[in-house]
């Protein structure tokens, strides 16, 4: 059986359970003169409405495109859902009058036999419509049969509060001569606040989506490292933006390439990212624009602003390393990627709250950033311990370099899997030219980086020292001329 014809079989079965409950609790309600029944009858009256809305929403959207609506007519299901949000607060609110006027002026309720067998019936019959509403919503990415689903939810937890409560009156009555009529209504406001809160989740879902509003966090994050997948030397990808329609997630985004890619690896390489987006992400619909431009530059990390956002990215203490930082000018407009491993105690959701963190700072700190793509992977933590060697082979190096310029003050080593992370501080003689201090650096950081073939990321930092230097008296020429 196809979605399709699924997805309309289930509607009709929620549209027929819907009748029969709403016409069973209509004459149960009048027979009792119970408000909380009649509160239920007409719960299941909006709900027998939203059924129909909902199986008109899903034949709709389920048309393909047309020369009228070319991106097709999935967004019926949020204003059905929409609508039927709305349907089911105005219910809550006339539940909420009628009970109230029942608690100023009494109620006399009368065969309460016949008002719990209804409600044990539909507290039943929906239970079983409602998960197969859900399993059919979540296979076929449907917002209106999701929306149906919730409202017989909502049905099933409001009848079994009805059968509760026509339950103790009825026990009342009969083994304690107590009357408790009084439950009948306040049960009744309960079962309107449920709706309440149903109606509010409901409009809320299928609102937004009208809006256009963007793919959660989550979704755009694994759209990020998709495209960090397919990032490579000469290819670029930027201007992300997600919207959303029904069940569809709408992915549209450029792909600038040097031209030195021909147009052909161009097609190749969007057909292949679009697959893979539209193979891990449900209901994705990739749309790649291709720009052959040769505006695209690709910015060193040697770039001086390159390593001050690195070390902006590791202040925060939760980011172990950065690897495979990118950057990229398109425009005036420059991209950022990098590849962060993140302490192992940091959770799931808690990795998502950082992504948003970090971009912030990076957009916030270097106007220039327009996108930032952050993707995540497990790190080790920093060991700070068992690096007395390492900084035994850094001391010796820079004693005996060949300048006798430089002297250490400062010297950090830490490390995280066999990758190193060096913080150095230089002090050099105050009357050394400015291109010759650097020189000296650069020379020795070159030569650091040869001692950790596994990989290190060096911050050298470069001091005048002063007539009270305590480092490096012995080699500091100025001193020995005085």
């Amino acid at each position: 059986m196809s979605f399709w014809v699924e997805k309309r079989r289930v509607a009709w079965l929620s549209v027929g359970s819907n009748t029969l409950l709403t016409v069973g609790k209509l004459v149960a309600g009048f027979a009792t003169g119970s408000v909380s029944i009649l509160s239920e009858a007409a719960h299941s009256a909006i709900d027998l409405i939203a059924a129909g809305i909902a199986t008109f929403s899903v034949h709709v959207a389920d048309r393909p495109p047309d020369h009228t609506h070319p991106y097709g007519h999935e967004k019926i299901e949020n204003i059905s859902g929409v609508i039927e949000g709305l349907l089911i607060f105005g219910a809550a609110v006339w539940i909420i009058y009628e009970a109230v006027d029942k608690l100023l002026h009494g109620v006399d309720l009368k065969y309460l036999g016949h008002g719990l067998v209804v409600m044990g019936i539909s507290g039943a019959m929906n239970l079983v419509v409602a998960t197969l509403l859900k399993k059919s919503a979540i296979q076929n990415r449907s917002v209106a049969l999701e929306a149906d689903a919730a409202h017989l939810y909502a049905d099933v937890y409001t009848s079994v509060g009805v059968f509760v409560g026509l339950t103790v009156i009825t026990v009342g009555r009969r083994f304690f001569k107590a009357d408790l009529a009084w439950l009948d209504p306040v049960i009744a406001i309960g079962v309107a606040v449920l709706i309440l809160a149903t109606a509010y989740r409901i409009t809320r879902k299928s609102f937004y989506p009208l809006l256009d509003s963007a793919a959660s966090p989550g979704e755009i994050s694994m759209i990020e490292g998709i495209m960090n997948e397919f990032s490579k030397d000469g290819v670029d990808f930027h201007k992300l933006r997600t919207r959303r329609a029904g069940g569809s997630l709408y992915v549209d985004l450029h792909m600038g390439f040097k031209p030195g890619v021909s147009l052909e690896q161009g097609h190749d390489i969007s057909h292949s990212l679009t697959a893979k987006i539209e193979e891990r992400v449900p209901g994705a619909k990739v749309l790649v624009h291709l720009e052959p431009s040769s505006t695209i530059e690709t910015i060193p990390e040697e770039d001086e602003q390159i390593k001050c956002m690195r070390d902006e990215l590791l202040k925060d203490k939760r980011v172990c390393e950065v690897r495979n930082l990118r950057a990229t000018r398109y425009r005036g407009d420059m991209r950022i990627e990098a590849d962060l491993s993140l302490d192992p105690k940091v959770s799931l959701a808690e990795s998502q709250a950082v992504a948003s963190f970090l971009k912030m700072r990076l957009e916030s700190c270097f106007p220039e950033v327009k996108e930032t793509a952050l993707s995540f992977r497990p790190g080790d933590g920093w060991q700070k311990a068992f690096h007395d060697d390492d900084r035994g082979l850094i001391r010796s190096l820079v004693g005996e370099h060949e300048s006798r310029f430089a002297s250490i003050h400062e010297l950090e080593v830490v490390s995280s899997g066999g990758f190193h992370r060096i913080r150095l501080a230089l002090g050099m003689p105050p009357m050394l030219p400015v291109s010759e201090a650097h020189a000296v650096a650069k020379h020795l950081e070159a030569d650091i980086r040869e001692l950790f073939p596994e990989g290190a990321e060096i911050d050298l930092h470069i001091e005048p020292c002063n007539e009270a230097c305590e480092f490096c008296h012995a080699l500091c020429p100025v001193k020995k001329q005085e």
